[in-house]
């Protein structure tokens, strides 16, 4: 069972910095710690190999027999060399490669050199350790002990020689915590990297395995725990989404709204959560409000992929706003949603454009049907409908996800977003075009990225859904900061972000909770995409996860 600890990020000092306190504060030796993590690295690696991960005729690989350690001085070599006795102990040949010299390695991983060889004399069973890369025909697999979390700068020769030699040697290759020349931080590459089958991460998941190039370095990533008190993970507030989410559980949370069918209007208990529904709450603005605002010539196509996003999680109501001129398309497009044309003959609206004219009566209508709000798919940047977009989103108070063209709207006047009541309800869901013109920073690396979404996100006060690959979700009122585990570039299609802001609306709509609604939108979308591609569907359409 994975648990909130399990899916923290740490960047190499957080790691370190717990290691350092569980030993000198809490009480645990290292070589405890080390003889933990060593021992079930190893039997994930004999379950792998023994059982189903790796099988001879699915990967080409041979059953191991002989195992190559390739190791550095500090404690990687020490998890390094716990695994080898372990594995020595289940009868696996053990050959090391000390790529930087025999002696000099750190207490702990001395003390473990010193328990394999003994193993291997009381075993009668020799431990080779050679000077120099072996033939690939020598040995079955490699675990690479080279470098851990503290690693700087660039690898050179003659490391990097090795390390090039592991590389083509064809044979699978187990990383400890993070592959030898990956940057524990950022996911770069530091002049060369072991490119790893499997990354076994320790006590902590290492943020550089999920940034950069650390997910093409490091192949399947497995966290092995450790017993670190959690109050001395306080401080790392970073996190991989969770996938062994179940989304459509969450919709069965229901608001505490009360419908009053005269009136017309929705009040709040001020409650959530509760499972009953009265016969009231089951009129359609009980059950699950969405309000999406745009189109414009071209582009009326975006707003009805989020409407219906949004109704395919079922929502009681999933109302259209939209400039007038495009009516009669809007009949055809979306039959079963509210459709609400906007503008009068003669208006802007009238030729398929929000005007500032217009605002009054969205904001009218928003007030008399409670709910969440999406607004900027397709909605254009004429400067009338920028200036319709900005008092949209200055003067409703309700929850409000701005997405796409609105994100162009509201750059120089973030202030309509950070001087709100609530600024912590509104979601901006930037790709990395927009990100780069709300903050003027183009930046140069996912490290980069995620740094500008948290400041912006800090800035303004509000939560950031910074759309690429990763995905990176930021709360200032949380302060918690989401990273997503998986690949997401079949996402980058046209059409998929209106999708997932139609997604966190309705999800938004029954939990209240912005920062969750993002995560199972996001973990909803992922599973529905590859539920999609099971069937054989090579490349997904946005209209396949409505």
């Amino acid at each position: 069972m994975m648990t909130q600890q399990d899916l923290l990020l740490a960047t190499g000092k957080q790691s370190r910095d717990t290691d350092q306190r569980t030993i000198e504060s809490f009480g645990i030796p290292g070589q405890t710690l080390m003889e933990i993590a060593g021992n079930r690295a190893a039997d994930i690696i004999m379950a792998d190999f023994l059982e189903a991960d790796f099988p001879e005729e699915a990967a080409g690989y041979s059953v191991p027999s002989s195992v190559l350690f390739i190791c550095g001085k500090g404690n990687n070599a020490g998890d390094a060399f716990v695994i080898a006795r372990i594995l020595l102990n289940n009868g696996f040949k053990m050959t090391l490669l000390p790529v930087l010299g025999g002696d000099g390695y750190s207490p702990d991983a001395q003390l473990n050199y010193d328990r394999l060889m003994h193993l291997s004399r009381e075993m009668g069973v020799d431990v080779p350790v050679l000077k120099q890369f072996p033939p690939p025909a020598d040995f079955d697999l490699i675990v690479d002990g080279i470098f851990g979390t503290g690693l700087e700068r660039p690898v050179i020769s003659p490391v990097s020689d090795v390390v090039d030699r592991i590389n083509r040697s064809g044979k699978p290759v187990y990383a400890l915590d993070i592959p030898s020349g990956i940057h524990s931080d950022s996911g770069e590459v530091l002049g060369c990297a072991v490119r790893a089958t499997k990354t076994i991460q320790f006590g902590i998941r290492k943020l550089g395995c999920y940034l950069g190039d650390g997910p093409l370095y490091c192949g399947s990533r497995e966290l092995v725990s450790l017993p670190f008190p959690f109050i001395y993970k306080n401080e790392i507030r970073t996190r991989i989404a969770d996938i062994t989410l179940q989304p459509l559980r969450k919709l069965s949370i229901h608001q505490d709204y009360e419908y009053d069918v005269s009136s017309g209007r929705t009040s709040n208990f001020g409650q959530t959560g509760k499972e009953s529904l009265s016969r009231i709450r089951r009129h359609k603005y009980n059950n699950g409000v969405v309000h999406v605002i745009g189109g414009s010539p071209g582009l009326a196509g975006a707003p009805v992929y989020a409407a219906r996003a949004a109704w395919s999680l079922g929502m009681g109501a999933v109302c259209l706003l939209y400039p007038s001129a495009w009516a009669l398309s809007m009949e055809s497009l979306a039959p079963h949603l509210i459709k609400v044309p906007v503008g009068t003959l003669g208006s802007q609206s009238e030729s398929g454009y929000f005007s500032k004219d217009d605002a009054n009566a969205v904001l009218k209508h928003l007030q008399d049907k409670k709910g969440v709000t999406v607004i900027g798919p397709g909605i254009g940047r004429r400067n009338q409908t920028q200036t319709f977009v900005r008092k949209i989103i200055q003067e409703h108070d309700g929850p409000m996800i701005i997405d796409a063209d609105a994100l162009h709207c509201i750059k120089g006047y973030e202030h309509i977003i950070s001087g709100k009541r609530h600024p912590e309800r509104v979601i901006l869901t930037p790709h990395p075009g927009e990100l780069a013109v709300l903050t003027g920073i183009k930046p140069q690396s996912d490290l980069g990225r995620l740094q500008t979404v948290k400041e912006l996100s800090e800035r303004i006060g509000c939560v950031v859904l910074s759309k690429g690959s990763p995905v990176f979700l930021h709360s200032h009122a949380d302060q918690q900061t989401i990273i997503t585990p998986y690949e997401t570039n079949d996402f980058s299609r046209a059409g998929f972000g209106d999708i997932l802001a139609g997604h966190i609306a309705a999800f938004l709509s029954r939990t209240s909770a912005p920062v969750d609604s993002c995560e199972h939108a996001l973990i909803y979308g992922f599973k529905k995409l590859n539920q999609v591609k099971s069937t054989g569907k090579k490349f997904p359409e946005p209209s396949d996860l409505s």
